[in-house]
């Protein structure tokens, strides 16, 4: 969406919003969190059929949010305990959830076997061993998917690349330590080898690197086939499809295409069947969906430069990207501003030099495109109590999906020993 056209909807819903629930608030769309998935799915329909979507939960855990996907068909991708948990909450049935992560309890990794979650990912050889203990002591037999690791060049942000060679995720395909863990896999009753997988990391600015990956999978498939019998069911190539945070980012049907492109033409060259395509996108279905809005409080100026003071800051939203930042009121960019929080550090400040109207105390900003990652890290810096979440609802209405904190909300569970009080 059109940054105009939400400033425009924001407004829209402006005296409602401060009237009822103030400031500073997240504001979710639910037609933008539909129609990212739809235009997801109707890509896959008409490229790749044979595909299930599995939304990351850690983009956005918000039963509310997770609703209004499940509501459409997605699947849900989750991180034992909290995110099951969470899925569980908004609806998903146990079949419908993809269990990833690394060093899972035991305990979660059998609660959710006796649930009946199908499909767990395993990152390594002591994680396998967790879950066929787990199986064995449940009785389910769950299907494994071995996370590879191919060392790639990932074109993005290095905290949130997850297939190099740094990274602490997946078995190295080359040295033969995922081969050993599918081996293991195999032969092992109580699990089944269904597939590979390869997340590449989050917010990728490219399509090569999803050909990178589905080449290399396949062609890990195809090693397994030949050394261990097995035929690979499922690849799951992850998600990192991209916001446009600044700049042009490859749309949904362009990534699709590339993705299904390759799956055809390598499964053909190795002489595979065509896999059923996993893929678990976070921030494409939910990233464009959320807004901040917050209030000026002070309008600093100093010899160096001018600072916006917002009532939230860093502590409200993920700090990796160049969020979009506007006025909820029109008015021509021609001042340039510091938009912070009132946090106690120097480092909180949202972005820098950005152009707006000349700004007052009472002003609203939005700093869009929020609505992946910021509510999962968001911070109780300074004691600060959490905004509420609200879901600007496709008829019109506006629901609170996460209710405000209080400041005694964020001490609840402190406990002062009994000789101290």
């Amino acid at each position: 969406m059109e940054l105009q056209e939400r400033r425009e909807r924001l407004s829209g819903i402006e005296s409602e919003l401060i009237s009822s629930h103030g400031t500073p608030a997240y504001v979710f769309f639910e037609d933008d969190i539909r129609e990212n998935y739809r235009t997801l799915r109707g890509a896959l329909d008409e490229q790749y059929p044979d595909s299930v979507v599995h939304f990351a939960v850690k983009a956005n855990y918000n039963p509310g949010i997770l609703s209004v996907l499940r509501d459409e068909g997605c699947h849900a991708e989750a991180y034992a305990r909290g995110e099951v948990s969470a899925a569980l909450t908004a609806g998903y049935e146990p079949e419908e959830l993809l269990l990833t992560g690394m060093n899972r309890r035991p305990e979660d990794v059998e609660r959710a076997l006796s649930l009946g979650v199908e499909y767990l990912l395993v990152d390594n050889a002591t994680e396998l061993e967790r879950l066929i203990e787990a199986a064995e002591s449940t009785g389910a037999r769950p299907k494994v998917l071995v996370r590879g690791n191919p060392a790639m060049e990932v074109p993005t942000h290095p905290e949130v690349a997850t297939a190099t060679r740094e990274t602490k995720f997946g078995l190295d395909t080359d040295s033969g330590r995922a081969m050993a863990v599918a081996e293991r896999a195999a032969s092992a009753p109580a699990v089944e080898l269904a597939g590979v997988q390869l997340h590449i990391g989050s917010q990728i600015r490219g399509v090569e690197p999803y050909a990178v990956a589905a080449r290399e999978m396949l062609s890990f498939a195809a090693d397994i086939r030949d050394e261990l019998d097995v035929e690979i069911d499922v690849l799951d190539l992850g998600g990192g499809f991209p916001v446009p945070y600044e700049g042009p980012v490859p749309d949904t049907e362009e990534i699709i295409a590339e993705i299904a492109t390759t799956v055809r033409e390598t499964a053909a060259e190795f002489d595979l069947s065509l896999p059923t395509l996993f893929l678990e996108p976070g921030r494409r279905l939910v990233g464009n969906a959320g807004t901040l809005v917050s209030t000026v409080g002070v309008v600093k100026e100093t010899p160096h430069t001018n600072f916006a003071v917002l009532d939230a800051g860093t502590n409200a939203v993920s700090s990796y990207w160049p969020y979009p930042i506007y006025a909820l009121a029109d008015g021509e960019r021609s001042e340039r501003y510091h938009v912070a929080g009132p946090l106690c550090y120097s480092g909180d400040v949202i972005s820098e030099d950005v152009s707006l109207p000349p700004l007052e105390r009472g002003d609203l900003l939005a700093v869009d495109r929020i609505g992946a990652y910021s509510l999962g890290s968001a911070s109780h810096t300074n004691a600060q109590p959490k905004p509420p979440v609200l879901l600007a609802r496709s008829n019109g209405d506006i629901d609170v999906i996460r209710r405000p904190e209080r400041a005694e909300d964020v001490v609840a569970n402190a406990e002062v020993p009994d000789d101290l009080q």
